[in-house]
């Protein structure tokens, strides 16, 4: 068939069009405490539910306990930097900047080169203290700023929201029984840092998510639903996004 009433082919959309959607390409290095509760899972939940038009597609390089003098080890990586991602996170063990500061800064500037030579916008993923050594965070964070200083790097700030949220909520306890890996409250509150750093908006008013815990994919022995789901109280949402958004606007930043 001819003429007007011919089928028409829809147009594609057009190269600026298709960018402003395109998913946002994110590598996340590091080890459990971003796996536990599935950190890149929840900030991909909040940024669909914000209706934000590019929504994380996550490639993980996780393993527990694992620093980044591990990670620069794997044969592979210079090849896996390469592939071409928006961002790339850099999560080194806990306990790193407060024992070994010199690794950190030394693996962490060599990855985090790698990224930037592929073309990729590095993130450095400021991690809390332990339950017991809340003093230890102004270390942690002093050793991810001289490392984001050095590589022109940007600072995503969740345990300094970790310490707001002690004032937004101060019973509201975000650490699992070992003292040291995230409630999912705590998780929570990494997610709206994530998202707010990504794009550039306060995640005050974000709508509160329900937070199930249903096994873990990135441990081969946790069988799907081994874990009882949980829910987040609206009241620990709100407070987690308040302490979220006072990290983001600090002066340390």
């Amino acid at each position: 068939m001819t003429g007007p009433l011919a089928a028409q082919q829809p147009a594609s959309p057009t190269a600026a069009v298709a960018a402003a959607h395109a998913p946002l390409r994110i590598l996340w290095i590091g080890n459990s405490y971003t796996y536990v509760n599935d950190l890149p899972r929840t900030l991909t939940l909040l940024s669909l539910a914000a209706g934000e038009n590019r929504v994380p597609a996550i490639t993980t390089v996780l393993r527990g306990g694992q620093f980044l003098r591990g990670h620069m080890a794997r044969k592979d990586m210079a090849a896996l930097m390469a592939k071409g991602w928006d961002y790339v996170v850099l999560q080194d063990q806990s306990l790193a900047p407060i024992q070994q500061p010199d690794t950190v800064l030394h693996y962490g500037t060599q990855l985090g080169t790698m990224a930037k030579q592929a073309g990729a916008k590095v993130l450095l993923y400021v991690t809390w203290p332990r339950r017991d050594t809340p003093q230890t965070a102004g270390t942690i964070l002093s050793v991810y700023t001289r490392l984001a200083q050095s590589l022109g790097a940007t600072l995503v700030p969740v345990g300094p929201a970790w310490m707001a949220m002690r004032d937004e909520a101060p019973a509201t306890d975000l650490y699992i029984e070992d003292g040291s890996h995230p409630a999912p409250i705590g998780t929570y509150i990494a997610a709206s840092v994530f998202y707010g750093v990504l794009y550039g908006k306060s995640p005050v008013g974000l709508a509160p998510q329900a937070f199930s815990v249903r096994g873990n994919r990135y441990v081969a022995d946790t069988l799907p639903m081994a874990v009882m789901p949980l829910t987040l109280s609206p009241s620990d949402v709100l407070a987690a996004q308040r302490a979220a958004e006072r990290a983001l606007k600090s002066p340390s930043r």
